[in-house]
């Protein structure tokens, strides 16, 4: 959320449910108290924004909101009050989360309510099969509207950044390969690209602990690993060809991709302080003098205004093997936008409240505002006005002060397509020819749904892993352990963990999932 928050890209919105036992409302109720993270040390309050005024004005219901910072920290502390908000709005619950608290009558079932209360969202899953089974817990039911993102174009996609200027003045092409990245980055630390006489060109640089989740997973995608998409590579595993779900930390795969790191390491082709010892304002200061050679992430702004038309993005490369798979996400990109609790008073209003910005209209409302107030027809198209085109701290940052869904994330809504949000901003829309259906991962999955001790167990496990796995990519790239001669080591240390058992439980919630 803070990388999200950094590069100022995303939006939010919020959502609801009912009482009756077919989803639908007799109290006609017009006001509704909602709990989410604060954002306002960036823009007005929410009472305050203009959207909510507004939106007020056109749904007829008033939401007396509450705003918390650290809100991940205290969510679990909010769930022992007496009395609970009708709704959390924008706030990271798990999957595991949500099934523990719905089966204890904490959140409420939606499917039905949705059905008879949200015509909007209803279609989309009818439409979205995978959407639904991506929404929906292990027994069943749903407990949280979600943050839907239909484009892989957009932010769904975490791609590789890579200095065009330096190749150009190098005379080389965008690499297509690993090999190809690899003879580019060498070449941008040993020959002075960026023309100042000394040698202070930085391959691949980003802020420190990035490399584990940004570069790692990409080369996923390259090594044969990555089918399953984002989510997935995240929580260690991939789907392989027979469509079955196997670990990434474990396989031959995973420790050539280290060996590969390792390499650029030593060579100088990753940066020295990829582990620690830079934030992310002294990596911005440094591409401001022109030092970073590439990076990842899903749009350029996150590197600075000044900069970030000197790169030019890579969403595949292919491997040793010829693999190549982009690093790109499921369409439920945020699973808990919306919760309604057990103590709202009129879940099916609050429902209906939310639905319309899972509409095409909303979404504009949620990104853009409203005609001739937050935007103007340009050539056809929805151009922000010139207070928010010209805002001191940025485009995204204007817009916030004004709309909800531009920043931030987790927000109940369909993200609009990237050439609207790039006319939005009178942007060049970015066209990307090497994210193509064949260079998607065949298979996107959401975080998986998992039953109570299915979770419980996992997240037991995999907090152990996943300070292990990121130790030891410490060692293994820097060179302080040699990757063959500590590599059974290390498997037989996961084991110890129970990664075997980790990995049966993702199996099981895979084919729950596809039968769901």
């Amino acid at each position: 959320m803070s990388l999200l928050l950094a590069s100022a890209l995303l939006v939010t919105a919020c959502g609801g449910k009912t009482n009756e036992s077919n989803g639908s409302s007799d109290a006609n109720s017009n006001e509704i108290s909602i709990l989410r993270p604060s954002w306002n040390n960036l823009r007005p309050a929410s009472k305050d924004l203009w959207m909510w005024k507004e939106y007020e004005k056109m749904s007829g219901m008033k939401v007396n909101w509450e705003e918390l910072t650290d809100i991940g920290e205290k969510k679990n502390i909010i769930l022992t009050r007496g009395k609970l908000p009708d709704a959390f709005y924008q706030v990271d619950w798990s999957n595991g989360e949500l099934l523990k608290y719905g089966k204890q009558g904490m959140f409420l079932p939606l499917e039905e309510l949705i059905k008879n209360n949200a015509p909007n969202l209803q279609k989309y899953l009818d439409e979205n099969p995978d959407v639904r089974k991506g929404i929906t817990s292990a027994d069943g039911h749903i407990y949280a509207t979600p943050y839907l993102d239909p484009y892989p174009e957009g932010n769904r996609t975490i791609r590789l950044w890579i200095n065009k200027k330096w190749l150009d003045k190098l005379g080389m092409e965008v690499p297509k390969t690993t090999a190809e990245l690899e003879e580019a980055l060498m070449a941008f630390v040993t020959k002075d690209p960026n023309g100042n006489g000394v040698n202070d060109e930085q391959g691949y640089y980003m802020p420190s602990g990035s490399i584990g989740w940004t570069f790692e997973q990409m080369m996923m995608g390259s090594f044969g690993i990555g089918n399953g998409g984002r989510k997935a590579v995240g929580n260690f595993i991939y789907v392989d060809d027979n469509d079955e779900i196997q670990l990434t930390i474990t396989s031959d795969e995973y420790k050539e991709i280290l060996k590969f790191e390792n390499r650029m390491y030593k060579n100088g082709a990753i940066n020295k302080q990829a582990f620690s010892g830079v934030d992310y304002d002294k990596w911005t200061a440094d591409a401001a003098k022109d030092l970073v050679g590439a990076w990842n992430w899903s749009a350029p702004d996150y590197i600075g205004e000044s900069v970030k038309d000197d790169f030019v993005a890579i969403n595949v490369l292919a491997g040793p093997e010829g693999d190549m798979a982009s690093l790109t996400d499921s369409q439920v990109a945020g699973a808990s936008s919306l919760v309604v609790t057990k103590d709202a008073k009129d879940p099916a209003a609050i429902l209906k409240w939310v639905d319309y910005f899972y509409s095409e209209e909303g979404s504009v409302f949620g990104y853009l505002g409203k005609e001739g107030v937050t935007y103007n027809k340009v050539d056809d198209k929805m151009v922000y006005i010139d207070e928010i085109l010209n805002y001191k701290d940025g485009i995204g940052l204007g817009a916030f002060q004004y709309v909800d869904n531009v920043y931030g994330g987790y927000f109940p809504y369909v993200e609009l397509s990237p050439e609207v949000r790039a006319a939005a901003g009178k942007q060049e829309v970015p066209v990307y020819k090497d994210l193509t259906e064949k260079t998607l991962p065949s298979v996107m999955l959401p975080d998986l749904p998992a039953t109570i001790e299915e979770a419980n167990e996992s997240s037991s496990i995999i907090a152990d892993v996943s300070n292990y796995v990121g130790q030891m990519r410490v060692e293994f790239v820097t060179g302080t352990k040699d990757i063959d001669k500590e590599w059974d080591n290390y498997i037989a240390q996961l084991k110890k963990m129970g990664i075997d058992k980790y990995l049966t439980h993702k199996q099981t919630q895979y084919k729950r999932y596809k039968e769901s």
